[in-house]
């Protein structure tokens, strides 16, 4: 595969992602907050929420062809730091991959069934299994955001220079930068004005505008030498 074509099909990852993202957002809304855990763990075996998680954990594998393809384009600018890059969203990605795969396969599937039999100590113990997977989730979330956010920086300042179309992927980048140390300052700082729910509300239009200007940015790039 030539690669432009390569490219495009990199692009239509990312449109692809934004498709899945405004889907998972619609799922929420069609949700009123949930007013306990065993409601909340209700909630996910619903099938809206299954199909969410399942276009959610298959995305991590297109997206790890998509930022393969943007750190390979950054090696032909620097070989070594354009491929010391593409480890961090491999950490990021992979650590994405596990904990959408216990959520779904585990949380959202096998403890609701045995929730719905259950009453008493034994609907108790299984409540207490799902707040623990989420107190895990929350700490994993630190080295999965970070370690993305060590290749935001590289590839910030790998697209510096060169074509000016790669003034849009260091947009990309920069505001991914900027997303991340929100949420490093809000979820592990907590730094309390930066807290709320403001990140929430803006999550999708900030997923449309990373991944639509990486789409259009992989079109428009073009080969030098």
């Amino acid at each position: 595969m030539k690669d432009r074509q390569i490219r495009i099909v990199a692009a239509v990852v990312a449109l692809v992602y934004i498709g899945i993202q405004s889907f998972q957002w619609y799922v929420f809304g069609q949700f009123p907050t949930p007013a306990s855990p065993r409601e909340e763990l209700l909630q996910g075996y619903h099938p809206l929420h299954v199909v969410r998680s399942w276009l959610m954990l298959l995305a991590m594998f297109g997206l790890l062809f998509l930022y393969y393809v943007v750190c390979s384009i950054a090696a032909r600018i620097n070989h070594a730091w354009g491929r010391f890059a593409f480890p961090g969203f491999f950490i990021f990605l992979i650590l994405e991959m596990i904990l959408r795969s216990i959520e779904l396969f585990y949380i959202q599937q096998h403890l609701p069934i045995l929730a719905l039999k259950s009453n008493g100590e034994d609907l108790q113990r299984i409540i207490d299994q799902f707040q623990t997977f989420q107190s895990i989730q929350q700490a994993l979330y630190f080295p999965l955001i970070f370690s993305g956010f060590i290749s935001y920086v590289i590839l910030f300042f790998l697209f510096g220079g060169g074509q000016r179309v790669n003034r849009i992927i260091r947009f990309v980048m920069g505001v991914n930068i900027l997303r991340v140390v929100w949420r490093l300052l809000s979820d592990y700082g907590h730094v309390s004005w930066l807290q709320g729910n403001l990140y929430d509300r803006i999550y999708l239009p900030l997923v449309v505008l990373v991944f639509g200007s990486m789409a259009f940015w992989l079109i428009r790039y073009k080969e030098e030498g």
